[in-house]
């Protein structure tokens, strides 16, 4: 077998609203706005990152824009939740008050013993989300909010949840590294555990690519070389892989599970490719292939405006970034 995945890396949503996207993923929700760009595959879409304070890995929720899908609901197959951890049960009174502060529905469980307490609620474009109480072995990947006392920051990423069975699941999740741990499925990769939980399919079909449908979830391999051959790998197992794309923050490859759509991607080079640390989210960064169009974009897209920039008076969002570093333009293709 290939070497084996590193974690997980990022999970990907669906936004018709950007504004509203950005608002609440950054300023209610406390994580950092990593990356302000675009949807690789268009010319003229969003694409939003937020995460920790440096955009590591795992603990990254993405969301691509498409102001003409529609709403919908997930169903038979779709990843239906992300799983964010947290660190107590006082850390879950904490995120009901400030969900109803910011006229948010949400819904403790709690009663079972089995099962660890957690949180769920809908972001406003009707992504379902899961704040669960977890000892991880992981490394807290947290982000600075004043608001919000360090206590109760998110951790990082749990898992995915899918309306899929365990069994049905299994073969995929196996060929790629996952265990089976109860009811649900374990990855111990070389940078951290990740879970992936089930729950009785629906009878409605899919909503994929609608709003409110989570698009996927990625896993780490490590260098292009890596990602490269456990594709290669992969790819022999029970669901076909794509090619590699080149996606400028890190590469990428895809297949459908049972339980929803799996990215394997590159580590990096991440969010600092062509953004210093105290810039991230503060500019409309592009790849070179799209820099001409950017006196376009910069007219006609949505504009956006950063709710916590690090940088002081580098709230604009369609400010021009600095050139990218010429020993990363050199090394490997990203995202």
């Amino acid at each position: 077998m290939a070497e084996r995945l590193k974690g997980q890396h990022h999970f990907t949503g669906v936004t018709a609203d950007v504004r509203t996207n950005v608002d609440f993923w950054c300023r209610v929700m406390g994580l950092r706005f990593v990356k302000n760009t675009l949807n690789y595959e268009t010319t003229f879409r969003y694409h939003t990152y937020f995460g920790d304070e440096e955009g590591h890995p795992g603990s990254v929720v993405t969301f691509l824009e498409f102001r003409e899908a529609p709403p919908g609901v997930p169903g038979k197959g779709d990843i239906h939740r992300l799983v964010l951890r947290v660190g107590s049960y006082d850390t879950l009174e904490f995120w009901m008050d400030r969900l109803i502060a910011n006229e948010t529905f949400s819904e403790m469980l709690r009663l079972d013993p089995t099962q660890p307490d957690s949180l769920v609620f809908h972001d406003p474009e009707g992504h379902e989300v899961e704040l669960m109480v977890v000892e991880s072995p992981n490394a807290p990947l947290v982000a600075e909010a004043d608001d919000i006392p360090a206590e109760h920051r998110i951790l990082g990423i749990e898992g995915v949840r899918s309306y899929a069975t365990l069994e049905e699941t299994l073969p995929f999740a196996e060929h790629i590294g996952f265990k089976r741990d109860g009811d649900h499925l374990t990855l111990e990769g070389t940078a951290g555990e990740s879970r992936w939980y089930f729950s009785p399919p629906p009878e409605r079909e899919s909503g994929d690519m609608h709003v409110g449908v989570w698009h996927h979830i990625a896993y780490g391999a490590g260098s292009q070389e890596e990602l490269q051959a456990f594709r290669d790998y992969a790819n022999t197992g029970p669901a076909p892989y794509t090619r590699v794309f080149d996606h400028y923050f890190f590469d990428s490859c895809y297949a459908m599970s049972p339980g929803g759509r799996v990215e394997i991607c590159t580590s990096g080079p991440g969010f600092q490719l062509d953004e210093a640390l105290e810039d991230l989210g503060d500019h409309l960064c592009l790849s070179k292939r799209i820099e001409p169009l950017r006196a376009k974009l910069e007219r006609e897209l949505t504009p956006i405006v950063n709710p916590r920039p690090r940088a002081k008076g580098n709230g604009a969002a369609l400010r021009r970034p600095r050139a990218r570093r010429a020993a990363v333009a050199d090394g490997a293709a990203a995202r």
